[in-house]
């Protein structure tokens, strides 16, 4: 994240932007201030919703990248959430994403992407591949961590989540925002799934 953009997000923000350790108190309380209601349930439901379109996938498929991708899709979904800190998800990571729709069950390779400190936030950084993220982390609870940011492709500059920009936001600009939750599934093993999107799902799974 430029430094431009680290100052007006903190700005925004009412935090200072550099210099400090990450703060996973008043801070996750003013990062999770700034969602807009609809978004304040993060990724609330996304299992049982991904576990039922999956059975149906499985009954009605007759994709076999469909099929076959499945199992992965189950063993995520079914993955215990342990305890952590946000500082464990501190460096260099691949990332790839794992989306389920109507239309199918579909995974994609890993990808490099990196999550550091930057003033008080902790920042998550997918900057390859065709479809990247980036976005602001803060601890939820003993066993989750939360994701505001937005989607944009590769072709493109990065965004920030709406409603972190000056004035009123764009319909446009709310397409592409992003929240999700993130859980640690095994040692140097994360998974983050974004909120559903009627009956679309995404998963990023995290490794070294």
């Amino acid at each position: 994240m430029t430094r431009l953009v680290t100052i007006l997000i903190a700005a925004m923000l009412g935090v200072p932007a550099l210099g400090q350790a990450p703060d996973t108190s008043d801070y996750a309380k003013t990062l999770f201030g700034q969602l807009y209601p609809a978004d304040q349930s993060l990724a609330q439901g996304w299992a049982a919703g991904l576990e039922g379109l999956l059975d149906q996938l499985k009954d009605s498929s007759e994709d076999q990248e469909t099929l076959d991708s499945i199992p992965d899709f189950q063993r995520l979904v079914e993955a215990e959430h342990l305890p952590f800190s946000i500082g464990e998800l501190e460096g260099a990571w691949r990332m790839r994403s794992l989306q389920a729709t109507d239309y199918g069950a579909f995974i994609y390779q890993y990808f490099p992407a990196r999550i550091y400190p930057e003033g008080q936030a902790m920042v998550l950084d997918k900057d390859s591949g065709s479809q990247r993220h980036r976005g602001l982390m803060a601890q939820l609870d003993a066993e989750s961590v939360f994701f505001v940011g937005a989607l944009y492709y590769g072709y493109e500059g990065p965004r920030i989540y709406s409603a972190m920009t000056p004035g009123e936001a764009t319909d446009e600009q709310r397409e592409f925002d992003a929240v999700a939750e993130i859980y640690k599934i095994g040692e140097n093993h994360f998974l983050m799934a974004f909120a559903p999107n009627a009956n679309r799902f995404r998963l990023y799974e995290i490794r070294k």
